[in-house]
C-alpha cells in the first residue's frame, strides 16, 4: 500500500503488523488452539518465535526497499564578516553506497529516485547562536535530480550580531533525506598579515609540568618570514608565567618552545601567545594551554559493550579538558579500594586510547590518572559481568579486499552463536557457530570489495543480541584530483585560470562532479588546524557516523602511519554500544532533558546507529502482557537523557542489570537493526553543563551517550504498546523533531550555482578585498576528467586556497587543494582597529613592503575620507610622509590619528598612496567610529490637543561629552506610527528566541488589526505589514516542541507560560493572516493537558526560568487568561483565579481576573473587580498595587504591565463604565513611552495592545495643522501635518541644547489630538546605575598597558545581589578599540558551561546566562589581544535582567594603551 511519507513510523509498522496478523488468523491451527487453551506453553513459545520471525522478515523486506540519503553540507569558509555572503553547497549521496542520484546518463535513475526528487521540498535555514531562524529559503529539487548537488547563498545583514551560526538543509516532506548542518562564525575581524598554527605536544598538562608547543608561521602571501623576531609568552590565571624573545623560525616556518607551568594553579585558565614582528608587520597567534586540574572527565568504553570476567577484555578511553576539548592522559587500571595495578592505558590521538586486561568476577575496577599529575578523581569501570561474549576486532581498519576478522570469547559453552555484519540496516555477511568456554574463536566475515565505510558487527546468542561494535573498511575506489594554475604567481586584480584533472585510483580519467572554492587562505588559517571542516571524503566516510569529527585531515592522510589506529579509537569511543537485560515488570521510562540538535541529526543520518523498532508478538490473538525480560541497547543518544524508575522517580542503575545468558533466553528478546526514517530536529538550546565530579563517584553521563530502554512509550495505545517493543532511541530523538504542516517559505533569491569574482578596480588602486573569489557548487569534468574555471583576484596581497572535492557516478570520492599567491613588488598595508570611540588616539601602523630589485624612495600620501578622524599633528585631512626603503626590506611608519566627537556611528576611509612612479600603490581601508562614554536618554511623552502647548524641562549633566547630543521629537498621527516606532525599538534588543521573534511579530498583529478596522487605509502599507507578519509567523512555528507546547529555543520540554503567551499571539494572528489551525489546536490541548485538577497548571521543573519561574498563582492566572482568550472552557480555572485575586490583593492578578470574567460574560462580577482596580489608580493614571508579573518584572515595567492589563479589562465593558479612569490610564501609558518602548519587552507589548484597543474604539479623525517647537525660548522650528505619513519628525535639534536646565515647548496649531514623544540622547563621562538592578557587574582589564601583539584578560564578575533566583541575565562588555577578543576562547566558555552562549556586537561582547541562583557569583575571563597601538576607551559595560532592562548596572568603559 502507498503510505504518505509524513506518516509516523509506528503507524507504518502497525499497518504491516495488521496485514500479517490477518494472514496468520486465516491459517489458524485448531489443535494448537486447543493446546493453547489448556495452558501448553510450548505451543505458545513455538508460535511466538515463528510469528516474530515472520514479521521481522516482512519488515526487513520493506526496509530493504527503502533508500536513505545523506546531505553533506559545506560553506565556502568558516568565518564571515557582517555584509558578506555565505555560499552553501549540499551534496546528496546514498547512505549505503555513496552513489549520487545522477547516473550521468549512463544508468537510468530508479523510479523511486525520480519520485523522491520530483516531489522533494528541500529547504535551507540559517540559525542564530540562540537557535533563532534568521533566514530560510526553499531550494529547487531539480538541482538534486540533475547533479545530486543543491546550492544557495545568504547575504549577512550589516547589523547582524556575531556568534556561532548554523546552516541547516533538510527535506521537510521526505524523512529518507536526512537533515544536515554546518556551523560557521560571524564576527568583525582583521585579515591577519601572517598565517599561524599552534600545536601542543600533548593535549594535557598538570601543575608544575613542562608544556611544549610548536608554531608554524607563513606570511599572508605564502612565504616564510625567516627574519621575523618572535616572542613567546604564557599567562596562567591572569598572570604572566613565561616570556622568551628573539625566537626565529626555520626554513619551513616552524619553531618550538617549552616552558614550566606554575606548581600551584587555581583556575587553570592559561594562554600561550606568540608575538610575530616581521618588519613592518606585528601580529599575534594565541591558543589556550590545555591545563588539567584535580578532576577530569574521562570515559571508559569496553569493546563490544561489557567487561566479561576471566577473559582478556579490550577497552577504550576518551578524556576531555574542562572546555570539552580532548586531553592526553596516562592512567592505570586498579582494583577498586586497593593499590593493585592490573593494566594501564595512554591516549594517542584526540584524547583517545585503548588497552586490555583480564577482569575477575565480583571485582570492581577504576582508572587512576597518573599523567598529568595532580588528578585526584578516579574513574570507575562498568561492572564486570560473569557471563557474556567478549568481542574484539583483529585490525584497526580493513582494506577493501580484506575480510572482517573478529575474535569472540565466552566464559561458558554457547551452542548457538551468530555474528552478523551490517551496512546501515542491511546484513551483508553472517557466520553461525558454537563457542567453547574460555576458548577464543576467530571469525572471518567475507564482504564484497564494493562494501566499505563504517560497518556494524552484532553478536547474537540464541538470537539475543549480546555484544556489538563498529569497524571501518576503506573504499576500493577513489578520485585523484590535481589542480594547477596558469601562472606561477599573480598580481592583485589579475585573471586566473585553474585547470583540474581527475583520475580514478588506477590513474584512468573519470567524469566527476566537483565543488570548487577559492578563498583567502589567511582567513582559513584563523581556525585551528584540527578544527577545520572536513572535505567530502571525510564527510561521507566518517562525519555522519560520529558525534564530532576533529583533526579530520589526519584520518585519510597517506603520510600518517597511525591513521588506522585513530579511526579505530574514534569508532571505539563515539561508536560504543552495550546490550542490557531489564525486568519489564518495573515500569521504566526515559525523561529527556536538554537535547543537542546536532547529535540528533547525526543519529538520524547514521541510520544504523538508530535501531529500527521491531514488532514483537507476545500474544497474537489476546494481546496478553505479563512480566518478561526485554533487551535494550545502550548507544549514542541525545545529551542529558536519564533513565528513571517511573514509580519511584529515582535513577535506575543499569550497570548491575544481569546478562542472564545461562538461563533460557525468552522469546521476547528481539534482534535490533534497521533504523526508521526520521523527521527533522528543531533548533535546540545548548545543553546545561554537567555537574561537577565528586571524589570516587562515576562521571556524569557522556553528552553523546545514554542508556536506552526497549519499551514502547507510555503514550501509545495499549494495543500498540503490547505488540510493539521499540528502542527508546527513536523516542528520545522524536522529542525535538518538529512537525511541518505547511511548506517553508518560497525562494527569496534565484538559485546560485557559481560565483566568479570580477575585478572592477582602477589601475594601481586596491579597494576591494572580497575574500571568496570563486565558488562553484558543481563543476562537471569532461570524458578526459578535465575542467577549467576562470575568475579574477581581489585587491589583497595574500595567498588563496583553492579547495576541490567531488564524486563520481560510481561512488569515487576525492579532494585536493592548491594555493595561489597574489603578490605586489611594492605595497602599503594600514593596520586598522575594527572600531574606535570618540576621544581615542590611534597610532596607525603602516607597513611598507619593498620587494623591488632596487631601493624605493618617495612620499606616502594619506587622505581621510569622511567625518570623525583627524591627524593629531594637523587638522588637514591629508598628510605626506617621506620614505626610503632598501630592496627586499619591510618598514613601518606610525601615524597618529585623533578620533573626534560624533553623535552617531560613522565609517572613515583611509587612503594611502605612493608618489614613486614605478609602483603607484594606492590602498583604502575603513574604520568604524562610535560615540564614547555612557549612553543617556531623557524622555517625555504624552498627548497634544489642537491649539494647546506643553512645556517640558530637561537637565543635561555637566559630565556631557561634547558633540554627542541629538534629539528625536516625533508625533504619531496614527496607531500604526506608534507601532512602527515600537518595532524599531524592540529590534535593538540583543537576543534571539521565541519571545524575541514575537517582539516584532506581535506589534505587527496589532498594526494589521488596526489597519483592517479603519477605512481609507493605504493598501500598500497593509500588504507590507501582512508580508512581514507572515515571515515572522513562519519563524515562530519553528519553536514548537515535539512533545507539545513552545519553548524559548524549541527544546523539550515546553514552557507552559511561554506557550500561553504564544497561544494568545497566534489566536489574534489568525484574525488577520492564515495560521495553521492544527498548530493552535495542539497548543490549546497541550496547555489543557497541563491542568492539575485544582484550578491551576502543572509546571515542568526544567521550565522554571524566565516565563516559567513566576509564582504559581501568577502562572495560573496568565495561562487561564490565554486559554480564555482562545475560547476554551475555563470556568473552573477562573474560580481558582478569583480565590487568588481575593487572597493576594495583587493588581496584576486582579486585572487578569477582571478580563476573564468579562470574557465569560460575568459582567457584574467583572465590574466589581474593575471598581477595585479603579480604587488603586494613582493621580498620574497608573495602577500600583502589584507584587510581580509572569516575567518576574518589577519597578516601572511592572506598573506598566498592570496598568495595561487593567485598561484591557475596562475596555471590555460595553457600557463604558470606566471611561474616566480609562482616559487617565491611557494618559499614563502614552507618557511612559521612551524612544518607542515602555520598559521591558512584556511591558511594551501589553502597553501597545492596550493603546491599540483603545484607539480602535476612540479613533480621532485627522485634520490639517502645524507643530511648533521652541528650545530655551530662542530657537523655533515648525512642521506641517502631512496626510498619509506614519510619523512626523522634527530634524535633529541637539545643537541648541546645553548642559544644565533646558526647556522644550511643543505647540499645535489646529490639527487633531495626537500622541508625541521627545527623546534627548547623549553620552556622559559617568554612568548612572539603577539602585533597583538585581545584578552587580565588575569588569577589569588585567593589564592596562600592553605591548602590541601580546595578550591579556578582561575579568568579568556578575553577581546576583538578591536572595532569589534570577531569570535570563545579560552582561554586555565593552572592549577598547585597539584590542581584539579571542573568539575561540568564547567558544570554549560555552562548551565548558561557563556561559550559555554569546554574541558579538561590534566591540561589545554579550554574555548570556539563562539562570542565576540566589547570591550566585559568576566569573569569566575574556582573552584579548593587543592589536593596534594607541590609547583607547571601550564602550561602557552593562548588566541587566532580560525582562527588566530599564534597571541597568553600568561600569565605566575599560581603558587600554597599546604600545
Amino acid at each position: 500500500d502507498s503510505t504518505d511519507q509524513t506518516t509516523s513510523d509506528a503507524a507504518k509498522m502497525l499497518k504491516i503488523f495488521q496485514d500479517i496478523k490477518k494472514k496468520i488468523e486465516k491459517g489458524g491451527d485448531k489443535k494448537k488452539d486447543e493446546k493453547r487453551s489448556e495452558g501448553d506453553s510450548s505451543v505458545k513459545e513455538e508460535e511466538d518465535v515463528k510469528e516474530t520471525e515472520t514479521f521481522n522478515s516482512e519488515l526487513d523486506k520493506n526496509e530493504k526497499d527503502t533508500r536513505r540519503f545523506l546531505v553533506h553540507l559545506s560553506t565556502d569558509k568558516p568565518i564571515y564578516k557582517p555584509g558578506e555572503k555565505v555560499y552553501i553547497r549540499g551534496v546528496l549521496l546514498n547512505g549505503f553506497d555513496r552513489r549520487p542520484f545522477d547516473r550521468n546518463g549512463e544508468k537510468e535513475a530508479s523510479q523511486e529516485d525520480k519520485s523522491n526528487l520530483n516531489s522533494a521540498s528541500i529547504s535551507l535555514q540559517i540559525l542564530s547562536p540562540s537557535g533563532d531562524e534568521v533566514f530560510s529559503v526553499k531550494l529547487n529539487p531539480y538541482d538534486y535530480s540533475s547533479s545530486s548537488v543543491a546550492s544557495a547563498y545568504w547575504e549577512i545583514p550589516e547589523e547582524q550580531s556575531g556568534g556561532d551560526y548554523k546552516v541547516r538543509l533538510f527535506d521537510w516532506k521526505h524523512p529518507n533525506i536526512a537533515t544536515s548542518e554546518r556551523e560557521f562564525n560571524i564576527r568583525a575581524f582583521r585579515n591577519p598579515r601572517v598565517k599561524t598554527q599552534i600545536k601542543f605536544q600533548k593535549k594535557g598538562y598538570g601543575a608544575g609540568e613542562t608544556a611544549t608547543a610548536s608554531l608554524n608561521v607563513k606570511r599572508a602571501e605564502g612565504d616564510v618570514p625567516l627574519n621575523a623576531s618572535i616572542t613567546a609568552t604564557a599567562r596562567v590565571d591572569g598572570k604572566q608565567v613565561f616570556s622568551k624573545g628573539g625566537l626565529r623560525v626555520d626554513s619551513n616556518g616552524d619553531l618550538s618552545v617549552s616552558f614550566p607551568l606554575p606548581s600551584e594553579i587555581t583556575e587553570g585558565d592559561g594562554t600561550l601567545s606568540f608575538t610575530i614582528e616581521d618588519g613592518g608587520v606585528i601580529e599575534n597567534a594565541s591558543q589556550t594551554i590545555p591545563i588539567l586540574l584535580k578532576k577530569m572527565d574521562v570515559r571508559v568504553y569496553p569493546e563490544g559493550g561489557d567487561l566479561i570476567a576471566g577473559i582478556s577484555n579490550r577497552f577504550y578511553v576518551e578524556a576531555f579538558t574542562k572546555s570539552g576539548d580532548p586531553a592526553d592522559i596516562t592512567a592505570d587500571v586498579r582494583v577498586k579500594g586497593t593499590k593493585e595495578i592490573v593494566g594501564s592505558v595512554s591516549t594517542v590521538h584526540e584524547g583517545r586510547g585503548k588497552s586490555k586486561f583480564v577482569p575477575k568476577k565480583d571485582q570492581e575496577y577504576e582508572l587512576v590518572v597518573r599523567k598529568p599529575s595532580g588528578i585526584i578523581n578516579t574513574i570507575p569501570f562498568p561492572k564486570v559481568q560473569s557471563n557474556g561474549i567478549a568481542l574484539s576486532s583483529h585490525k584497526d581498519a580493513y582494506q577493501h579486499d580484506e575480510e572482517i576478522s573478529l575474535r569472540l570469547t565466552s566464559p561458558k559453552d554457547l551452542n548457538k552463536v551468530r555474528v552478523v555484519l551490517y551496512k546501515l540496516d542491511l546484513p551483508i555477511s553472517e557466520s553461525n557457530f558454537k563457542l567453547k568456554a574460555n576458548q577464543p574463536t576467530r571469525v572471518n566475515l567475507k564482504t564484497s570489495s564494493e562494501v566499505s565505510g563504517v560497518l556494524r558487527v552484532t553478536v547474537y546468542s540464541d538470537e539475543l543480541a549480546v555484544s556489538e561494535r563498529i569497524v571501518f573498511k576503506h573504499p576500493k575506489n577513489s578520485l585523484k584530483i590535481k589542480v594547477n594554475g596558469d601562472k606561477q604567481s599573480y598580481a592583485p586584480g589579475g585573471s586566473v585560470q585553474l585547470s583540474v584533472t581527475v583520475t580514478d585510483q588506477d590513474d584512468k580519467p573519470i567524469k566527476a562532479h566537483l565543488g570548487v572554492t577559492v578563498t583567502d587562505d589567511s582567513v582559513l588559517e584563523m581556525v585551528e588546524k584540527r578544527k577545520q571542516v572536513p572535505r567530502l571524503p571525510e564527510m561521507a566516510l566518517l562525519e555522519s557516523e560520529v558525534d564530532h569529527l576533529h583533526d579530520c585531515q589526519f584520518y585519510f592522510d597517506p603520510n600518517e602511519s597511525d591513521n588506522n589506529l585513530s579511526i579505530d579509537l574514534l569508532l571505539g569511543t563515539q561508536g560504543w554500544r552495550r546490550f542490557v537485560l531489564v525486568d519489564e515488570g518495573k515500569r521504566v521510562s526515559v525523561e529527556p532533558k536538554k537535547v543537542e540538535e546536532d547529535k540528533l541529526n547525526r543519529l538520524k543520518a547514521k541510520n544504523d546507529y538508530v535501531p529500527q523498532p521491531r514488532i514483537f508478538f507476545k500474544r497474537m490473538m489476546d494481546f496478553e502482557v505479563d512480566d518478561r525480560m526485554v533487551v535494550f541497547n545502550e548507544m549514542m543518544a541525545p545529551a542529558g537523557c536519564m533513565i528513571l524508575n517511573e514509580e519511584e522517580g529515582v535513577p535506575l542503575d543499569l550497570s548491575s542489570a544481569p546478562m542472564q545468558l545461562d538461563s533460557p533466553v525468552p522469546v521476547e528478546a528481539v534482534a535490533l537493526p534497521p533504523p526508521p526514517p526520521q523527521l527533522q530536529p528543531q533548533p535546540q538550546a545548548a545543553p546545561p553543563p554537567p555537574p561537577p565530579l565528586d571524589d570516587g563517584c562515576p562521571p556524569p553521563p557522556p553528552p553523546h551517550f545514554a542508556q536506552k530502554i526497549a519499551l514502547a512509550p507510555p503514550e501509545m495505545m495499549a494495543e500498540q504498546r503490547d505488540m510493539i517493543m521499540m528502542e527508546e532511541d527513536m523516542f528520545c530523538e522524536a522529542e525535538c523533531i518538529p512537525f511541518y504542516d505547511e511548506e517553508p517559505s518560497e525562494p527569496s533569491q534565484p538559485q546560485l550555482r557559481e560565483f566568479a569574482f570580477v575585478s572592477k578596480k582602477n589601475p594601481n588602486e586596491r579597494t576591494d578585498f572580497t575574500e571568496t573569489i570563486y565558488w562553484n557548487a558543481c563543476v562537471l569534468t569532461d570524458d578526459n576528467g578535465k575542467a577549467q574555471v576562470k575568475f579574477d583576484l581581489n585587491d589583497s596581497v595574500t595567498s588563496f586556497k583553492a579547495w576541490v572535492d567531488g564524486f563520481s557516478k560510481d561512488a569515487h570520492l576525492g579532494s585536493a587543494s592548491f594555493v595561489l599567491e597574489s603578490r605586489e613588488p611594492f605595497y602599503i598595508e594600514p593596520k586598522c582597529p575594527l572600531e574606535v570611540s570618540s576621544g581615542d588616539l590611534i597610532r596607525l601602523p603602516l607597513a611598507i613592503v619593498n620587494n623591488l630589485d632596487s631601493n624605493a624612495k618617495g612620499e606616502l600620501l594619506l587622505n581621510l575620507e569622511g567625518k570623525g578622524l583627524s591627524f593629531s599633528s594637523d587638522k588637514d585631512l591629508s598628510l605626506k610622509i617621506p620614505f626610503d626603503i632598501e630592496r627586499d626590506k619591510r618598514e613601518r611608519k606610525t601615524i597618529d590619528l585623533r578620533v573626534e566627537n560624533c553623535r552617531e556611528k560613522s565609517k572613515v576611509q583611509i587612503a594611502a598612496s605612493s608618489s614613486d612612479s614605478r609602483v603607484k600603490e594606492n590602498v583604502t581601508r575603513s574604520i568604524q567610529i562610535v560615540p564614547s562614554g555612557f549612553p543617556f536618554q531623557l524622555c517625555a511623552s504624552g498627548v497634544l490637543n489642537p491649539d494647546t502647548e506643553v512645556n517640558h524641562s530637561f537637565v543635561i549633566p555637566k559630565e556631557l561629552i561634547e558633540g554627542t547630543i541629538k534629539t528625536g521629537i516625533n508625533f504619531y498621527p496614527s496607531t500604526v506610527s506608534k507601532l512602527s516606532e515600537a518595532i524599531k525599538s524592540l529590534n535593538q534588543t540583543p537576543c534571539g528566541c521565541f519571545e524575541q521573534t514575537s517582539m516584532t511579530s506581535y506589534p505587527l498583529v496589532m498594526a494589521l488589526q488596526y489597519l483592517l478596522s479603519q477605512t481609507g487605509m493605504d493598501q500598500e502599507t497593509i500588504d507590507s505589514c501582512r508580508k512581514n507578519l507572515e515571515d515572522g509567523y513562519k519563524r515562530l512555528v519553528g519553536y514548537e516542541c515535539k512533545s507539545g507546547g513552545f519553548d524559548w529555543f524549541g527544546t523539550d520540554p515546553g514552557h507552559e507560560a511561554l506557550t500561553a503567551y504564544g497561544l494568545m499571539q497566534f489566536t489574534e494572528m489568525k484574525k488577520v493572516i492564515e495560521v495553521d489551525s492544527g498548530m493552535i489546536e495542539r497548543t490549546k490541548n497541550w496547555l489543557m493537558s497541563r491542568r492539575d485538577g485544582k484550578g491551576g497548571f502543572e509546571r515542568n521543573s526544567l521550565a522554571l526560568d524566565n516565563f516559567g519561574g513566576a509564582p504559581q498563582e501568577h502562572t495560573d492566572a496568565y495561562i487561564t487568561w490565554a486559554l480564555t482568550e482562545a475560547g476554551m472552557e475555563t470556568q473552573f480555572e477562573v474560580e481558582h483565579l478569583l480565590k487568588h485575586a481575593t487572597a493576594k490583593k495583587d493588581a496584576y492578578i486582579s486585572a487578569l481576573a477582571c478580563i476573564c470574567l468579562y470574557r465569560h460574560n460575568r459582567v457584574e462580577e467583572a465590574r466589581k473587580w474593575g471598581r477595585k482596580l479603579a480604587e488603586l489608580q494613582k493621580e498620574k493614571g497608573s495602577i500600583e498595587d502589584e507584587q510581580t508579573s509572569i516575567t518576574r518584572s518589577y519597578g516601572s515595567s511592572l506598573i506598566v504591565e498592570a496598568t495595561a492589563l487593567t485598561v484591557l479589562g475596562w475596555l471590555s465593558d460595553k457600557e463604558q463604565t470606566f471611561l474616566e479612569p480609562l482616559n487617565n490610564a491611557l494618559k499614563f501609558l502614552n507618557g511612559s513611552c521612551k524612544g518607542g518602548n515602555f520598559g521591558s519587552t512584556q511591558a511594551t507589548l501589553l502597553a501597545l495592545k492596550a493603546i491599540v484597543e483603545y484607539d480602535k474604539l476612540y479613533a480621532v479623525l485627522p485634520a490639517n495643522g502645524t507643530f511648533h517647537v521652541t528650545i530655551n525660548g530662542k530657537h523655533s522650528s515648525k512642521l506641517e501635518i502631512e496626510k498619509g505619513k506614519n510619523t512626523l519628525s522634527f530634524e535633529d535639534l541637539g545643537a541648541h541644547l546645553k548642559t544644565g536646565n533646558n526647556t522644550i515647548v511643543l505647540r499645535m496649531e489646529k490639527g487633531f489630538k495626537m500622541p508625541y514623544s521627545v527623546a534627548i540622547d547623549f553620552n556622559c563621562v559617568k554612568g548612572d546605575s539603577s539602585d533597583q538592578c538585581k545584578v552587580k557587574l565588575h569588569a577589569k582589564l588585567n593589564d592596562t598597558k600592553l605591548k602590541e601583539g601580546t595578550t591579556s584578560e578582561v575579568q568579568v564578575v556578575v553577581q546576583n545581589q538578591s536572595a532569589e533566583s534570577l531569570p535570563m541575565t545579560i552582561a554586555v562588555i565593552g572592549i577598547p578599540g585597539g584590542l581584539e577578543v579571542r573568539v575561540d576562547k568564547l567558544k570554549e566558555l560555552v562548551k565548558g558551561g561557563v556561559i550559555d552562549y554569546y554574541e558579538t556586537l561590534g566591540r561589545r561582547v554579550a554574555l548570556y546566562w539563562r539562570y542565576f541562583a540566589e547570591k550566585e557569583k559568576k566569573t569569566v575571563l575574556l582573552d584579548v589581544v593587543a592589536a593596534v597601538p594607541g590609547t583607547y576607551t571601550g564602550p561602557a559595560s552593562s548588566a541587566y535582567l532580560y525582562y527588566t532592562n530599564e534597571h541597568v548596572c553600568w561600569v565605566e568603559g575599560l581603558r587600554a594603551e597599546v604600545v
